[in-house]
């Protein structure tokens, strides 16, 4: 049931509406909300909810298309991370607080702030980042996903999240909208990261923060090698469900995610300190952090920290072998946007 007075909230608040844009417009594009549909003041143009999802979504064209539409129809299917233990939000506030990454990662925001995750599943980080009056606007290809992110929203009467159905390579957001950005575990499913990485770096405000978390080169080797064994040995063989997940259903479903999704490119730091100065953003901090860097002694994410050198950045990345490998290799590199920089 609602938690706001019984009252079901809008699909946005007003400080994400104000965010939005029609597909394919420019800035001044700026969308309403009227019922189940977005509307463009400017065209007339009305965007319906498609499945109770406010839907914003243009398909790619071009060589982008079969990996697209690959990788739509697999998160339709099997919808990610799973909500069940999670339906009441005091629950998920309570794993997200345990959780070192989220919490952390919601400290570091702050209070007050306009946050943009691109990729957000089902929502539960963009809910749980939601706290201290921060105001999350989650997006996502799979309405499946979406559906239950929204579903979640209403059953809690959670005002400060929203969601809609968007491409990252079309994003229906105003350039330099959001003090935040993040894309935790997503881009290295898309037929092109480091172009969908530009994306997304445009719609964060100059001076504000963009945080990427992709499959490392060397940290996703080990999974590479269980993905050849897991049909002939079992679920078992990972150590996620061996040590932490004890509900078929949920390990079903991660499972499916690390070992069956129908497309993934790994990264290293190197190549996304590339990206950042392509875009004109600055290095910040790493998660794990670089070895013998500053990085090592703050559990600030968005402290300003070196990233170290060539040498240090492998020898941390071989480390990883044997920590991180065996949650899939997952690594988040931390960035700000400089002054000056456009959309």
């Amino acid at each position: 049931m609602p938690r706001d007075n019984g009252q079901v909230p809008p699909a946005f608040s007003d400080r994400l509406l104000a965010c939005l844009k029609a597909p394919g417009g420019t800035d001044g594009d700026g969308l309403v909300l009227e019922g189940d549909a977005l509307r463009s003041p400017r065209t007339g143009h009305v965007f319906p909810f498609a499945s109770d999802v406010p839907s914003l979504f243009v398909g790619t064209a071009g060589d982008g298309k079969p990996v697209t539409e690959k990788v739509k129809s697999f998160y339709e299917e099997h919808p990610f991370p799973s909500y069940e233990g999670l339906e009441e939000f005091g629950e998920l506030v309570n794993k997200g607080s345990r959780n070192p990454f989220s919490a952390n990662l919601l400290k570091a925001i702050g209070y007050n702030k306009t946050v943009l995750e691109c990729g957000c599943g089902t929502g539960q980080l963009s809910h749980f980042l939601q706290l201290n009056n921060n105001h999350v606007l989650g997006i996502d290809m799979s309405l499946a996903s979406l559906g239950l992110a929204i579903e979640h929203k209403r059953r809690n009467g959670l005002a400060r999240s929203g969601f809609a159905q968007m491409n990252i390579f079309d994003l229906a957001v105003k350039d330099a909208a959001f003090d935040v950005v993040i894309s935790h575990g997503v881009l290295h499913h898309t037929y092109d990261a480091r172009r969908a990485f530009a994306h997304i770096v445009r719609k964060v405000k100059p001076g504000g923060i963009v945080m990427v978390g992709l499959y490392n080169s060397y940290g996703r080797i080990p999974q590479w090698v269980r993905s050849k064994l897991i049909r002939a040995l079992g679920p078992k063989i990972d150590y996620v469900v061996r040590t932490r997940i004890h509900d078929a259903r949920k390990a079903d479903i991660w499972i499916k995610d690390q070992y069956f999704n129908p497309h993934e490119t790994w990264h290293s730091l190197g190549e996304v300190l590339d990206w950042f100065q392509e875009n004109n953003v600055e290095y910040l901090n790493a998660s794990p952090p670089i070895l013998g860097t500053s990085g090592e002694d703050t559990n600030d994410l968005f402290a300003a920290t070196t990233p170290g050198s060539r040498y240090q950045r492998v020898v941390t990345q071989l480390s990883w072998l044997f920590t991180i490998a065996r949650e899939g290799g997952l690594f988040d590199v931390v960035g700000r946007k400089r002054q000056g920089a456009h959309g």
